[in-house]
Order: C-alpha cells, then sequence, then structure tokens
C-alpha cells in the first residue's frame, strides 16, 4: 500500500496536479514508519518494513520533484539526495530520485550541476529500462542547454532521444511529448517554421495522451508564438488562451507565468497596452518564486515599461537582468534581454550605443543560429539590423557579424512584416 500511494503521488505531478500529493506522501511515511515501530499497523516483519529504505527513499524523491513543482528547488535538493541515499544501488528506483536532483539543480540556477545529473539520470534510466524517464531526462536536459545558448548541443541531446524512441518502437512513443516540444522550440529559433509545426503538433498530441500539463503549456505557447510570426493573430491568441487556460488548471506557479508573460507580450503585438498589461498584474510573484519564473515575469515587465516610452526605467532594469543572466550563464535569456536593450537605447535617441550593443549581440549569436529571438522583435529591430550592416560597411563596428548572418535575419523580418494581418485600426507597437 505505501508504494501505491507513492506512485499515485508520482502520477498526479507527471500531469500537473499538486493538489493532494502532500497527504499521499505522508500517508505512506506514517505507513511505514508504524511497520517499522511494530504497531497495529504493522509488525517488525511486515513487508513495509523490509522494503522501509527503499519506501522512504521513494518518498524522498516524490518530495523533491513536489517541492521543485511548487518553486521550492533548495528543498528539492536535500530531498532528492537524502532519496539517493536511502535507495539501493540499482538502476530503476534511483533513475527518478537522480532526475529529480538534476531538475532541482536546475531550477536553482546550478547548471553546471543540472547537466551532469540529467546526463547521470539518461543513464540511469536506459539501464533500467526506464523509457519514459530517460526520455524526459534528455527533453529536460535539452531544455537547460537551449537556456544556456548551446543549441546545437541540445540538438544532438533531441536527435539521440528521438533515435532512441524509434528503436524502442510504439510503446515509447507517449514519453517523447517533451522531446518533440523541445525539438520544436529549438528549430522555431532557427527560423525552420515548417519543421517546428510538425513537431510542435506532434508533441502536443502525444502530452495529451499522457496529460503532461508543462509539455502541453509549452507546446501551446511555442504554437502560439509561430503564428503570430506567420501573421496569424487571431491563431495565435487562440493558442495563447489554451495555454493560459492549461497553466490554470494545474496550479503551477511556472507554467501560469510563463503563459500570462506570453499572452501579454501577444498583447503588445496587438497594440492593446491596457490588455498587455493587466495580464502582467495578474502574475501575483512573490520573492520566494525560482529566480527563473521572476526572469521571465521581469522581462515581461521591462516589455511593458518600453512599450509605455518609460525607457530610462526599462533600460535599468534591463541592466540588471542582463547582468544576473550572464553571470549564471544563461546567454539564451542574455540574448533576448540584449536585444530589448538595444531597441530602447535606439528609441530614446542613443542610435550609436544601440547598433554596438546590437552588434555584439549579434556577434556572440551567430555561431549557434539565433534568430526568433531577434526578428521576434518586430519592425524596429528592422530598422536597427538596417543600422548595424550600414555601420559595419563603413568599417565603424567590431567585432563583424557575418554577412550572411545579417542577411538571414533581415529575410525572416521581411518575411513578417510581409506575412502579418493586424486587425484594423491596430498599431503594432510591441518592442
Amino acid at each position: 500500500r505505501p508504494r501505491l500511494l507513492l506512485e499515485h503521488a508520482t502520477a498526479l505531478m507527471w500531469v500537473g496536479r499538486l493538489e493532494g500529493v502532500e497527504s499521499l506522501v505522508g500517508e505512506a511515511e506514517r505507513i511505514v514508519d508504524a511497520a517499522a515501530e511494530g504497531t497495529d499497523e504493522g509488525s517488525p516483519s511486515s513487508v513495509e518494513n523490509i522494503h522501509r529504505p527503499y519506501l522512504l527513499g521513494y518518498a524522498a524523491a516524490t518530495r523533491a520533484w513536489h517541492a521543485n513543482l511548487l518553486g521550492n528547488p533548495q528543498s528539492g535538493i536535500e530531498f532528492a539526495r537524502r532519496a539517493l541515499e536511502l535507495l539501493p544501488d540499482d538502476p530503476r528506483p534511483r533513475t527518478f530520485a537522480a532526475f529529480s536532483l538534476a531538475a532541482a539543480y536546475s531550477f536553482a540556477g546550478d547548471f553546471e550541476a543540472a547537466s551532469a545529473a540529467f546526463a547521470e539520470a539518461t543513464e540511469l534510466g536506459l539501464a533500467a529500462g526506464h523509457d519514459y524517464l530517460a526520455l524526459e531526462a534528455m527533453g529536460y536536459n535539452a531544455e537547460l542547454q537551449i537556456a544556456r545558448g548551446r543549441l546545437h548541443e541540445a540538438d544532438g541531446i533531441l536527435r539521440r532521444a528521438l533515435g532512441f524512441a524509434a528503436e524502442r518502437g510504439e510503446g515509447s512513443l507517449p514519453a517523447t511529448g517533451e522531446v518533440q516540444v523541445a525539438m520544436g522550440e529549438l528549430l522555431y529559433e532557427w527560423d525552420e517554421l515548417d519543421s517546428a509545426e510538425d513537431r510542435l503538433k506532434e508533441g502536443v498530441r502525444l502530452a495529451e495522451r499522457t496529460g503532461q500539463l508543462g509539455s502541453l503549456v509549452d507546446g501551446y505557447v511555442s504554437l502560439s508564438r509561430l503564428k503570430q510570426a506567420r501573421g496569424d493573430t487571431e491563431g495565435a491568441l487562440g493558442a495563447a488562451r489554451e495555454a493560459e487556460r492549461l497553466a490554470r488548471s494545474s496550479g503551477v506557479g511556472q507554467f501560469t507565468v510563463e503563459a500570462a508573460a506570453w499572452k501579454s507580450r501577444l498583447h503588445l503585438a496587438r497594440g492593446e497596452l491596457a490588455a498587455a498589461t493587466s495580464e502582467w498584474e495578474r502574475l501575483n510573484l512573490g520573492d520566494d518564486d525560482p529566480t527563473f519564473v521572476r526572469e521571465i515575469a521581469q522581462i515581461s515587465r521591462a516589455r511593458l515599461l518600453v512599450a509605455r516610452g518609460e525607457h530610462g526605467e526599462a533600460l535599468e532594469m534591463l541592466t540588471r537582468m542582463r547582468e544576473t543572466a550572464e553571470a549564471a550563464g544563461k546567454k539564451g535569456s542574455a540574448f533576448e534581454i540584449l536585444a530589448l536593450e538595444s531597441l530602447a537605447l535606439r528609441a530614446q535617441g542613443k542610435n550609436e550605443r544601440a547598433v554596438s550593443a546590437l552588434s555584439r549581440t549579434l556577434a556572440l549569436a551567430e555561431p549557434e543560429g539565433y534568430v526568433r529571438t531577434f526578428a521576434d522583435s518586430g519592425p524596429l529591430m528592422a530598422a536597427l539590423l538596417s543600422e548595424v550592416l550600414e555601420a559595419q560597411q563603413r568599417g565603424r563596428l567590431g567585432p563583424d557579424v557575418p554577412a550572411y548572418y545579417l542577411r538571414r535575419l533581415s529575410a525572416a523580418l521581411e518575411r513578417e512584416d510581409s506575412s502579418a494581418t493586424t486587425p484594423a485600426g491596430v498599431e503594432l507597437r510591441e518592442p
């Protein structure tokens, strides 16, 4: 019975349902402790007592994942470490604990430790025949590398995961929802929109089969971004609303912030400043929220400030965020922040600083092939990109940004501008 209680709690969390998890884990621990004490609910010779270290380790791993979802990665690290101390030297029971530890490290911002732990969880899962967790670990690891700006490394991880799933056959397909969504997000950043759409739709379909709310929220947000890039503003808003509905039903702070921040940006792109502000104000963040969740909200706030013309305050906020992201090794976030920072500088009339800032950013982003981070910034970015190209041609900038890369970015911006279908009377203002 304790194991069934723990499996029930774990299943609830995999589909983003947190209500009842604490009581299930607590009841399982109580039964195990009662068996050890020889009370009327158990005896020293009971099955619960014989497997006490395993059951308590499983409970600790479950608590670790619960803490992660609640936005408390430090507790997640402590519970996961305890789980690994208690669990036997067998890959199957240790896989979940190793995965929970990796996720906790990632949420805490210790990316080196997280990368190593995800790799370990992957190998444990493969050795144990635990296809689902092995694929989840590879998907999470790839998303971590994307956050670190290591897009090609993420691509290698995802291709390995998809190759493994193909070898395992139909039985592994439901577990690839996370992987398919992550591959779709990567292809979208590389501006491979058709391939990205195929991956995202498949990822959403598979996530719906398994009830993975996290993958569903990510998938619908990314599909919304893709529709927006193609000029389908109504389709983009519909997908954003579905992401918001799923996020709210989960009760997981990370999901609700992600969905609301994107919806706020989408309203900005439609020229709906009041609606964008309303979405941001509903985030309800606290000081205890993980750094990466607060970062999502802060970038959203900075976009609002730029749209309102409050460039000085926006730049102060962006500078702090950029320094924090760079110190943490989050190049993906740093590039997004720098792109917005350059637009704010240009809006202040500081064109030389804006051109210089964007040029340095592009030189760093080019090796990994970033496109949509810049193309999604809209017409103002197109104008600033033209100024970068002109300044570079006159020899006033360094380091040089490869000409082919500037042409690729310009093409993406021109395509988006030509496909835009803005509703009548709406002015595109989103920075």
